[in-house]
């Protein structure tokens, strides 16, 4: 596929520790020249902190810290970046933290408060290639989660967040490459785009 630049569009990734968001977001935003904001951008400052290893689990003052860091982030993408711009954010979020609804609204409020395009995107992947991509061991120099263990119980206790917004979509990325998953992306932003007359 082309190039297929973007305006004033916000994609939201969302899925569990090693589904492949990261990779699949700097994928987009090669294609669209849209700005990604992944998780670990937000998170590793407070991650370094407190020497994170992707398998211990964080106390909750960790997670506080990490919402001043995206709160700053939303404001300067709020008044400093240009109308036109275009950002691909990365998250998990999970169905049974309420914490994680309030950051799904969060960024839905900045979309709206920018008029943008808000395209959340679920992106799911069966459990046994979810535990052999988290395990990756380039996941560990980005303080990423690392644990087969802990991923399988995620994917067992839980499931990824479906917020109710009519942009919705959902992909399974199990056997797809991050450019067949950025394809199949940018294929629902389309679609959407293509149904709103924008």
């Amino acid at each position: 596929m082309s190039t297929n630049s973007l305006r004033n569009t916000f994609i939201l990734l969302i899925g569990f520790a090693g589904t492949g968001k990261y990779t699949i977001g700097r994928e987009l935003c090669r294609r669209t020249g849209a700005r990604l904001i992944d998780n670990h951008l937000i998170n590793n400052p407070i991650f370094k902190v407190v020497n994170a290893d992707g398998v211990t689990r964080l106390p909750a003052p960790v997670w506080e810290k990490v919402k001043d860091i995206r709160r700053t982030v939303y404001e300067a993408i709020r008044e400093l970046s240009s109308p036109e711009s275009s950002f691909v954010f990365t998250m998990e979020l999970r169905h049974s933290n309420p914490g994680d609804h309030l950051a799904f609204l969060d960024l839905q409020e900045l979309a709206a408060a920018r008029q943008s395009l808000f395209v959340p995107v679920r992106l799911l992947c069966e459990v046994d290639e979810l535990c052999r991509r988290v395990a990756d061991p380039a996941r560990s120099e980005m303080l990423k989660e690392i644990s087969p263990g802990n991923a399988r119980r995620k994917f067992e206790e839980d499931s990824v967040l479906n917020p109710e917004h009519p942009n919705v979509r959902t992909i399974n990325v199990s056997r797809k490459s991050p450019g067949e998953s950025s394809e199949a992306v940018l294929n629902e932003v389309n679609l959407i785009r293509i149904a709103s007359g924008s």
